[in-house]
This record gives structure tokens, sequence and C-alpha cells, in this order.
């Protein structure tokens, strides 16, 4: 229903592939805690697709899908399950070899607000970069993994300047979550009372909320996933 509404024509047999593809990854793939094949990720590879097909119309729908699945789930994928991605999208997608869409002035943008940083603009740094610039672009959250000394936070820092090199006046605000309580963290209702107490979570997004405009805006929980404070996000989390 999702790829007839995208404007495929070819939807059955599209939404074959689609399904089997994340069935092998759900199969054959590493067991990644930050791994998901299920119906949250399929939506979002979908709005990827649709957006795809509309920016170009005279590229076959199997073409599109194919730069949809590749290009979105790479970015999540550790290089140790890589080569097995490709083969499986390989296998689907036979003699297939699309080029991957590129916005070169974002690149250069990215490449310039490096160096002022006084990084090195290497290759693989800066597709990391737009790959999160992708990322935002269809989800409005996303996780940031990786060791320590990986460079996550640059990766962050560089596109976040990239926006204002651009004028588009970023807002970043980020806190520890295991600093506080969850209560603390996202609030809580006063038994005695009935009373609602913000946390500090929902007080920044409330005041992002009220700066209006549609600039950039970030709230970057930095610290150590746990069980403990990242299930009250699910329901944020989602594109509902």
């Amino acid at each position: 229903i999702m790829l007839v509404a995208e404007a495929f024509t070819e939807a059955k047999v599209l939404a074959q592939k689609f399904i089997t593809l994340y069935e092998l990854c759900k199969e054959l793939l590493s067991k990644q805690d930050h791994y998901d094949w299920g119906l949250r990720a399929i939506k979002s590879v979908l709005v990827v697709a649709g957006s795809l097909r509309r920016s170009d119309p005279n590229l076959p729908e199997d073409q599109v899908l194919m730069r949809a699945l590749r290009d979105f789930n790479i970015p999540k994928i550790v290089s140790d399950d890589l080569y097995i991605f490709h083969g499986l999208i390989t296998d689907l997608f036979p003699a297939m070899d699309v080029p991957r869409k590129r916005n070169e002035a974002l690149e250069n943008l990215i490449k310039k607000t490096a160096m002022e940083l006084s990084l090195q603009p290497e290759d693989a740094f800066i597709t990391k970069v737009v790959q999160l610039q992708e990322l935002i672009d269809v989800r409005h959250s996303v996780f940031v993994l990786g060791n320590a000394g990986t460079g996550k936070s640059q990766v962050l820092k560089v596109l976040f300047n990239t926006y204002k090199q651009e004028k588009r006046k970023p807002c970043w605000c980020d806190l520890n979550p295991k600093a506080v309580s969850n209560d603390d963290l996202f609030g809580f209702v006063v038994q005695a009372t009935r009373e609602w107490r913000d946390g500090l979570f929902s007080v920044i997004m409330r005041d992002m909320a009220n700066m209006g405009g549609d600039a950039p805006k970030w709230i970057v929980l930095d610290g150590d996933i746990d069980p403990m404070w990242i299930e009250s996000l699910n329901t944020v989390m989602d594109d509902n």
C-alpha cells in the first residue's frame, strides 16, 4: 500500500523483494542492538524511496527502490556485515549498479566546515556526515553509535556548523541522560496532588517547540544507551 501511495506501479513485485531482503538481513547479519528490520524501519525506507521516485521520475522503479534500500541501510550496518548486505542487494537486484545520489554542494560545504574546525576532510568522514543528514531528513530521532574515539561528536559538530554556514540558525542542547533520575529527566506525576512536574527533557522540548521557525533544533542525549531511560523514548521516536 505504501509503495502504491508513493507512486510505484510495480508495487507487488518490489514489495516481495523488499520483505525478502529484510527477512534475510534478520537471519544472516550479526545480532546488533541497533539493527531494526521491523515495521518502523520499513516505513522510513519507503519514505526515502518515495522522495527518490519523485525527484527522478525517469529512473526505473526497481533501481529507485534498490538505491533507497542500499543508501538508507548502509549507515547503520557494521563493517563486518557490509559484504553480506551488498551480496543480498546484488542477488535481489542483479546487474544493477545505481550510483549513490549525491549533493555535491552540501559535501563541499561540509569539507569547508571540517577544515575550519581543524579536522581532516577524509572521504569516509564526509560520507558519515552526509549520511547523518540523510537520516535526519526522514527521521526525527537518530542514534549515533560507536566506540570511544570514532568521531561521533565531531560528526555532529561538523553537521551543526554546516547549518550555521547555510545561515539556518540551528539550536543545540545536550545533556547526559545518566546524570539524573528518570523522573528528573522526563518528568513525573506527584501522587499526592496528581500534578505534573516537568523534567529536563520535557522543559527543553517545550522551549524548542515555542521557538518557532524551521531551523534545525537538536536535543542531544549524550551518554550510554540502556533500557532505564531509552524505553521511555520509544513512542517519541516513532513516526506517529
